[in-house]
């Protein structure tokens, strides 16, 4: 795990080829994202990103490891257009912590700056690469339109599908609420047995059954 301000990024090693896949990219205000990573495996050594959805929470560092250290991007098609725009997103809120969350961070919108970027790999469907056997790419929309889990074996890389401040939860914030519960749907009917978010501490899928 790379945290980076309160996202979870994930780095993982691929046990067949030993290749390196980063999961989501940091917040571009954290200065010292690279550096974590660092502690862990040189940059160039990383074959791929995947981004789980467009938020600037999740991308700001996409640009510079793919231009600078050949990273290639990965993600879906209907959240592209917010990353080649550089478009700073916050989805609306279904409780009033979430609402009054999502009003500090609009205020300080000048700070989630990131350099747009044109993704890699784009995919419209459940995905699997060849490169990457040990993994799957699930679309999960809800959160955002293009929302994106990892799986890897029975672990979900969840992105912000859930999260867990207080405790497990769907997201509090979505751009289709309907499509979220149905996403959870998708995750639940499959066999997994660890979560791990983009915001707070893993837990077991059970904890939402």
């Amino acid at each position: 795990e790379i945290k980076s301000g309160n996202t979870n990024c994930y780095l993982i090693q691929m046990f067949r080829s030993g290749k390196w896949v980063l999961i989501d990219a940091g917040t571009a205000d954290d200065k010292k994202f690279l550096e974590k990573i660092q502690q862990v495996t040189p940059l160039e050594q990383i074959s791929l990103l995947v981004l789980t959805h467009g938020h600037y929470d999740h991308v700001g560092y996409a640009a510079e490891l793919q231009q600078n250290y050949g990273v290639k991007i990965l993600m879906h098609a209907d959240d592209q257009e917010l990353v080649e725009n550089g478009k700073m997103d916050f989805p609306p809120a279904n409780n009033k912590i979430g609402k009054l969350i999502r009003w500090y961070h609009l205020r300080k919108r000048s700070k989630k700056i990131y350099p747009p970027f044109h993704p890699d790999i784009v995919i419209n469907q459940q995905t699997k690469l060849e490169e990457f056997p040990e993994l799957e790419f699930l679309p999960l929309p809800g959160h955002t339109m293009g929302s994106i889990g990892v799986v890897y074996g029975e672990i979900l890389f969840a992105g912000d599908l859930m999260m867990n401040l207080f405790s497990p939860s769907p997201s509090w914030f979505a751009e289709d609420f309907e499509l979220l519960a149905q996403s959870m749907d998708t995750v639940k009917n499959r066999k997994l047995s660890m979560i791990y978010p983009g915001h707070g501490k893993r837990f077991p899928l059970r904890a939402l059954l």
